[in-house]
């Protein structure tokens, strides 16, 4: 027996192992699917649909502890807040990445992690914060020996350097990405590292390291077809040659650039400086005239201004002062309307050079003064953002301190709730394995019976042929007994007729020795006649007798051998009779064996009880987690509705602030007035009262609106707030009386949002129908969850869904739920109330709506039956009792 017990608790341990790989497999591909949402949705730029499948499939994959697809997850939820500029959730799941692989080990993620940390803080402004992890990233991929890691590493670190103004900074860092590239044939960085060294040396005026870093760039380009790229580093060439003095070459790469893009108004500017330094004044005038003009075009009115000073510039050079004054008075007149600073500054700075050049020194004197203010202007715009760089620093170690508590916080409730669903698990596993030892033991003690009933029936046929073969040895002992008996008296029969007949002989010789006494001679004869008679007669006698007891011995033989073997069945029964006892004394130990596994099976019934409990309670948060679910697919929907009277209450609010203000300088007018004691002056102010008094009647009819507009909206907030609250509530112990009609105007409440532009809602209630008693928080779940399905079940905008409620007798109600939408095949029709089935995508639905519906409307003693053909709609019918009998199974479970 405990062989195949062994075997059977294997073949339960193969089967929950393979079930539980089973469902972690499918939960594993729930979530790689949520991966392939998320990332389709984030590519086209539906970032609100990529955060909801992204969140969604975090879940998933911590539910199954997969530390591939929960750093995917988190590395794609942190750079969608971190393109919506939520830097601090950002921050909160990069971090996060870090954390756990530095737990883990994980060097490729850490990586990673601070890769995307640095990136959010360059993206906020704080770039030294930024540069510490660019620079953990380097360090991290040289240690792995990932080149082309450390490479990006190294350029992103150059690239915030640059961000930061960090000039200095930014050249080193690339000339060491540089050197590396080169070494380590990683080509692509060649040209980006070059083109920012020449950038950079441009911004520290060191021109022939720019010229140089410049023209390696230019080579690398000029032949790979790119003409913008081509275009933007002829012209930086252009103009770093124009600084060097080399007029000539600056002319011919400034032509490269315009020739290269033609439609980019800004290359025009080195082509007309090196035009104007080439003593070509007239064609250096038309390429800025033309620059102007398709400024103009394209109402670009900081180009305009620039080029006037361009202009002003060119004809300041050549001495035509005259044309110079003209231009730096557009310019001027355009910067000051469009405040534009940096133009203004350039713009004062020809005037100062203009007059100084001719000797006016009043003029100069006012322009200098003039062009001190603007570049202190623009100056203190600069040291303001100084101080925002040092501020988002602060607020970029703030939210680094508040992401680690609250990860902390987070992993240590996620550690939590680990060890209660590894509790669960064994929980569930241990139940598992003792309901598969209660069938086991109760297969094994319907065995033992069988076999005892089995032995009580080998028993009763030994005891059945024992007692029969007794009663045959008994029967052919007292066969043999008798026929002993019968020979012995038919042998004294025997004896008797001889004893007579000798007696008759006697008698007979007396009676003749009587009448024949005087024949004595004659007696002589007689008697010898008669001895010889007698003799003749006992010899007979002898012989028979003889013969007879030889035929006893022969019987008294084969009598011992009966006995023999009696004797012998004797023994043979006496191994029987020992064998019963052994018997019995197994029934007795399979007796005690079957008390003690009585003994086990009862604890197991109390730890199965234990364990039902336990399941009806997770069967109570079940529910709450499927009401929960459901509210939380509304939320955005709820979200809008709260928002419109909120929006009511928030700009009735700020139009009464605004009120209020007037009204207080009505008030301090006439407090003027009372204090005034010159009836002149009482009267000057006459006029202006009465206009406030008209003034005062508009605000208090104004007020009055908006009051009673901020009062709708608390009103509807209120309404609102009352439906989620009816729908959300864990429900009482005691059965409440509850109108149906209203439970549907909640549930229609919260799903206002999801039906008004997608379905006409027809209410064909019953306004006779009584209260019932009921759990109205479940009944209300039960509404939103139907109203919901047909809301989804619906195609296209012209949907219809029909409430209709009925009192159809004095013991019961009917509901029914109608919707014109795709309706459901008798496949489906056949499953919808079976737990976890959904027709519906992943995310979107849990499978666990109409089931806990159907057992809501059980438990209340009701009942549920769906209608449905596709293609023309489905039907939900309910009837429940007025009055709820609850027997004592569903008190107990308070219809959880």
């Amino acid at each position: 027996m405990r062989k195949p017990s062994s075997i059977f608790l294997l073949l339960v341990t193969l089967l929950l192992s393979s079930s539980i790989l089973m469902a972690q497999e499918v939960s594993k591909n729930e979530a790689e699917s949520l991966l392939e949402k998320t990332n389709y949705n984030k590519k086209r730029g539906n970032l609100e649909g990529a955060l909801g499948y992204g969140l969604l499939g975090l879940d998933q994959a911590e539910s199954i502890n997969d530390e591939s697809l929960i750093f995917e997850f988190k590395t794609i939820l942190g750079e969608i807040y971190q393109s919506r500029r939520d830097y601090k959730k950002s921050i909160n799941y990069f971090l996060s990445i870090v954390l756990s692989a530095k737990r883990t080990g994980n060097q490729e993620h850490l990586a990673k992690g601070y890769y995307n940390l640095a990136s959010t803080y360059s993206s906020m402004g704080a770039y030294n914060k930024a540069s510490d992890y660019y620079y953990q990233v380097s360090v991290i991929y040289d240690k792995l020996g990932v080149k082309q890691g450390k490479a990006n590493a190294l350029e992103a670190l150059g690239m915030n350097y640059v961000e930061s103004n960090q000039t200095t900074k930014a050249i080193d860092t690339y000339e060491r990405l540089l050197k590396m590239a080169l070494s380590d044939k990683l080509y692509s960085y060649v040209g980006r590292a070059q083109e920012q060294l020449f950038n950079q040396y441009q911004i520290l005026g060191n021109t022939p390291q720019a010229l140089k870093y410049g023209l390696s760039f230019y080579e690398r380009i000029k032949d790979r077809g790119n003409d913008r790229q081509i275009a933007e580093a002829a012209d930086l060439l252009a103009g770093q040659y124009i600084k060097a003095g080399e007029v000539k070459s600056g002319l011919k790469y400034a032509n490269i650039a315009v020739q290269k893009n033609q439609n980019k108004i800004e290359y025009l500017d080195n082509q007309a400086i090196a035009l104007a330094q080439s003593n070509e004044y007239q064609r250096a005038m038309s390429v800025v005239d033309e620059a102007i003009q398709r400024s103009e075009k394209l109402r670009r009115s900081e180009d305009v201004a620039r080029y006037y000073n361009l202009k002003a510039k060119i004809a300041n050079d050549k001495g035509e002062y005259k044309i110079a004054i003209n231009a730096l008075t557009k310019a001027e007149e355009i910067a000051v309307s469009k405040n534009i600073k940096s133009v203004l500054l350039s713009t004062y700075e020809i005037y100062v050079q203009n007059y100084k050049k001719r000797g006016m020194d009043s003029q100069y004197e006012d322009y200098q003064k003039l062009y001190n203010d603007v570049k202190l202007q623009v100056g203190e715009v600069e040291s303001r953002r100084s101080k925002v760089s040092v501020s988002k620093e602060n607020l970029a170690e703030s939210y680094e301190q508040e992401a680690r508590a609250e990860i902390s916080s987070s992993e240590n409730q996620k550690l939590a709730k680990e060890r209660e669903r590894l509790r669960s698990e064994q929980k569930l596993k241990e139940l598992q394995l003792i309901e598969q030892r209660s069938k086991l033991q109760e297969a094994e003690l319907q065995q033992i019976e069988l076999e005892a009933q089995k032995a009580r029936q080998d028993m009763l046929l030994v005891e059945q042929a024992a007692t029969a073969k007794l009663n045959q040895e008994q029967l052919e002992r007292l066969q043999l007994e008798a026929e002993m008996t019968r020979l012995a008296e038919a042998e004294r029969q025997k004896e008797r007729d001889i004893l007579q007949k000798e007696s008759q002989i006697l008698q007979q010789q007396i009676e003749f020795e009587a009448k024949q006494s005087k024949q004595a001679k004659l007696l002589q004869y007689i008697v010898i006649i008669g001895s010889v008679v007698i003799l003749s007669i006992l010899a007979i006698a002898f012989f028979r007798t003889y013969n007879t007891g030889k035929t006893i011995k022969e019987q008294n033989r084969n009598l011992a051998e009966q006995q023999k073997t009696i004797l012998n069945r004797n023994i043979q029964l006496k191994k029987s009779s020992e064998a019963m006892l052994a018997m019995n004394n197994k029934l007795k130990k399979a007796h005690v064996n079957l008390k003690v596994l009585l003994k086990k099976e009862q604890s197991t019934r109390e730890e199965l009880e234990k364990a039902n409990k336990e399941i009806k309670n997770t069967q109570v948060h079940l529910v709450q987690a499927e009401k929960m679910s459901s509210l939380g697919l509304l939320t955005a929907g709820i979200a809008h509705e709260i928002n419109n009277p909120i929006n009511f209450v928030s700009s009735g609010a700020q139009s009464l602030l605004r009120n209020f203000e007037e009204i207080k300088n009505y008030i301090e007018n006439y407090q003027k007035v009372i204090a005034l004691d010159n009836i002149d002056e009482i009267k000057k102010y006459r006029t202006i009262l009465q206009e406030d008094e008209e003034g005062l009647i508009e605000l208090q009819n104004g007020s009055e609106e908006l009051l009673a507009d901020v009062n709708y909206g608390i009103s509807r907030i209120t309404e609102i707030v009352n439906g989620l609250r009816s729908f959300s509530r864990h429900d009482e112990a005691e059965v409440k009386d509850a109108d149906i009609n209203e439970s549907f105007s909640s549930a229609l409440l919260i799903l206002k949002n999801k039906y008004k532009n997608k379905a006409k809602i027809v209410q064909n209630l019953d306004e006779n129908i009584p209260q019932i008693q009921c759990f109205p928080g479940q009944l209300n779940q039960v509404f939103v969850n139907l109203v919901n399905n047909a809301l989804d079940a619906l195609e296209g905008d012209d949907g219809e869904i029909t409430i209709s409620t009925k009192d159809i007798d004095e013991n019961a109600i009917e509901i029914s739920i109608q919707d014109n939408g795709t309706g459901m095949t008798e496949e489906v029709r056949e499953k919808i109330f079976d737990p976890f089935f959904t027709t519906k995508d992943i995310g979107k639905g849990t499978g666990l709506g109409l089931s806990i519906s159907h057992g809501i409307i059980e438990k209340h003693n009701g009942t549920i039956k769906v209608e449905s053909e596709v293609g023309k709609g489905t039907t939900f019918i309910i009837r429940l009792p007025k009055k709820l009998e609850l027997g004592e199974r569903v008190l107990e479970g308070q219809l959880s």
